[in-house]
């Protein structure tokens, strides 16, 4: 990585001459606070139309689901981006009284929404996924006639069934509620946007690579949290890598965090492939005992445990240089 990612606009050296005062700061001040709440609106508008396609299907459709997922982590990123930021800012950076006790709240009502909103999809994009995987495996061992991969097909498409009634099954609660959650996001961006008018332009968004650093310094706690990985944290590093992730393409303006977002990507897409089969695996076992395919699944759990360390292990090398080159 390194310079391949530095080339995009990091530097080494003293961000001074990004640092302005006076009434230039002021309008800076207000510029960054509008472009934040539009980012945070756009987000938030994306989230309530997948929302609002959940409630009104009888089973949510797979995209809506998956973007219902994915909106409310970047929704949390954002936020939590911005907040790292205002723990930066300068002396002369005071916030209008009581703004930022306001964004606090408002902080706290989004992680709460988002967190109910998680909740509900998660399940159902977990269960998606899976039956992607399946899908692949049932097409691959659709010519067989007889012998074992005969037998294979024929236990896929047993597991398949098993799979899509527990999907319709998990899919009710956020299709009773999508339209409930939709309905609260209006007010919510408008009483954020109104604390982030009254806060200063952080510190952090008036030097380059801010959104780099603040993805880098959540990479670099996370690795500090979890230094030895194994089958029973790797997952729990790949949710902490995904929110570093989602921290460093929260500011679009930032090339050189976009290439950080992309190698921390490498890590949880490894992650998440391995933990998928994993998944399977379980559901093949818990859905249709010591069979064939359960074996098979778990063989391709395996394999594809190994590569997620390796690579895991290999991009956290870098991404730690990354972090101390700009810390």
């Amino acid at each position: 990585m390194g310079s391949s990612l530095r080339s995009s606009g990091h530097s080494s050296g003293s961000d001074a001459q990004d640092i302005s005062h006076g009434s230039t700061s002021r309008r800076r001040n207000r510029r960054s606070g509008g472009r934040d709440a539009a980012r945070l609106r756009a987000l938030a508008a994306k989230l309530g139309e997948n929302l609002e396609v959940c409630a009104q299907e009888s089973e949510p459709k797979v995209e809506a689901v998956h973007q219902v997922r994915t909106g409310t982590r970047r929704i949390e990123a954002l936020l939590e981006a911005l907040w790292a930021a205002m723990a930066r800012r300068p002396a002369e950076c005071e916030p209008a009284a009581g703004a930022q006790e306001r964004y606090e709240e408002m902080f706290g009502r989004w992680r709460a929404l988002l967190r109910k909103v998680r909740q509900a999809a998660a399940p159902v994009r977990d269960l998606d996924v899976h039956r992607k995987l399946l899908g692949g495996l049932i097409e691959r061992w659709s010519a067989a006639d007889s012998g074992p991969e005969a037998n294979l097909h024929q236990q896929a498409g047993h597991l398949d069934a098993w799979l899509r009634s527990h999907r319709a099954r998990a899919a009710r609660p956020l299709g009773r509620r999508a339209a409930k959650w939709a309905g609260k996001l209006d007010s919510l961006v408008t009483a954020t946007s109104e604390a982030l008018a009254g806060l200063p332009l952080p510190a952090g968004a008036r030097r380059r690579n801010a959104g780099a650093r603040t993805a880098l310094d959540a990479f670099a706690r996370l690795s500090a949290e979890i230094e030895l990985l194994h089958g029973e944290n790797l997952h729990d590093f790949r949710k902490g890598a995904k929110k570093a992730r989602y921290m460093a393409e929260a500011d679009g303006a930032d090339a050189y965090a976009g290439e950080v977002g992309k190698a921390i990507k490498r890590v949880q897409d490894a992650i998440g492939d391995w933990h998928d089969w994993e998944m399977l695996a379980e559901e093949a076992r818990e859905a249709l005992g010591d069979v064939e395919l359960a074996d098979y699944l778990a063989g391709a759990r395996d394999r594809r445990y190994a590569e997620a360390v390796r690579i895991t292990q290999t991009m956290r090398g870098r991404l730690m240089g990354e972090w101390r080159s700009i810390a």
